[in-house]
């Protein structure tokens, strides 16, 4: 691929962005599985979830699909968010080069809630039973180099949503792709995430008696319907950014790195980050700052690390931290880790 044709796609992303994905009204609440725009993995988190041109680990495939091209060792990956309140987010991914060219990623994505107590009017100090909320994803992906500066990569996948026994299905695609440019240490990257059906709640829970004609006393006044539900869409959103390797050595590294976001559920937002590392990444340091310039919401800022050893043989783990914090709400802490075979 010649490189003015990369750089002629990540203009046209650009300008199609600003038509397709910007607003005058945010839409703020009106997408289901909302769980596919919490950060899952501490590595993305402490940059400030500026990393669309790609990261060394399975996770990065949720931000950019193309960039699993980049891992060429079989790697599993597992995270762990300590949300809000008790919410829980799990996510595990196993990554695995294909003899054809190109790695695949298996990736699952988990949220819960935990048990929370029913309450109704009648019994505001609840009734005694419980019920929870939880989301899953499950997800194939694949991606692959086509030229030594170019990747392209995709993740189909399947997620569901559960309130106590009321849920929706749905089915999203993200792709993306990678292009280095001959600017020395300059990386795009682009990604489109979560394109795909609407969701639907149904189940027991919508169950209810209705009367069809009130006025008619010798009728059937126990008929079983269920309530009408609307259908939303899911939260499909673009990303275009780029990333500059400043220093680029064994004994160490800078990475530096902004992103554009453009969501069909909210006004657009810019999120930056920077990755200190030494001696190949075996320690490093990452700091970031996320939706800035998203009216009537402060941004989020992140900081983090982590290491790598070996522990037998040819296995190197690494593992990863990260804090998160927030303008309204507490921080919350971001674990990871990974088991590569060199």
């Amino acid at each position: 691929m010649k490189k003015d044709t990369a750089i002629r796609i990540f203009l046209i992303l650009g300008i199609l962005s600003s038509y397709l994905f910007g607003q005058t009204v945010s839409k703020v609440g009106t997408s289901a599985a909302n769980f596919l725009k919490i950060p899952i993995d501490a590595v993305a988190t402490s940059r400030g979830e500026a990393v669309v041109t790609g990261f060394n680990n399975p996770a990065t495939l949720y931000y950019n699909p193309s960039t699993l091209a980049l891992i060429t060792e079989p790697t599993a990956h597992f995270s762990y968010v300590d949300w809000y309140e008790g919410i829980s987010l799990n996510q595990a991914a196993m990554v695995i080069p294909v003899p054809i060219g190109g790695v695949i990623g298996l990736n699952v994505i988990s949220l819960s809630s935990g048990q929370m107590e029913i309450t109704t009017e009648l019994d505001q100090d609840g009734t005694g039973d419980f019920f929870e909320v939880s989301d899953i994803q499950l997800g194939l992906a694949f991606a692959r180099s086509l030229t030594d500066r170019f990747m392209i990569g995709a993740n189909a996948k399947v997620f569901r949503e559960t309130i106590y026994n009321t849920h929706a299905q749905g089915f999203g695609l993200d792709v993306g792709g990678r292009y280095v440019t001959p600017w020395p240490g300059l990386v795009l990257g682009f990604s489109i995430n979560n394109f795909g059906t609407k969701m639907q709640m149904t189940g027991d829970d919508l169950l209810t008696t209705v009367d069809p004609d009130p006025l008619n006393s010798g009728n059937n006044d126990i008929i079983n319907a269920y309530y009408s539900t609307d259908r939303f869409d899911i939260p499909l959103r673009m990303i275009i950014g780029a990333g500059w390797q400043v220093i680029d050595s064994q004994v160490l590294s800078l990475h530096v790195e902004a992103d554009g976001v453009y969501p069909s559920d909210n006004y657009e937002w810019v999120n930056i980050g920077a990755h200190l590392g030494v001696m190949n990444d075996l320690l490093y340091l990452s700091a970031g700052r996320s939706h800035m310039f998203l009216p009537e919401n402060d941004p989020q800022n992140s900081l983090g690390g982590g290491l790598s050893t070996r522990i037998f043989g040819g296995v190197m783990m690494q593992i990863d931290y990260a804090v998160q914090s927030h303008a309204y709400f507490n921080y919350n802490e971001h674990f990871s880790i990974s088991l590569r075979y060199r």
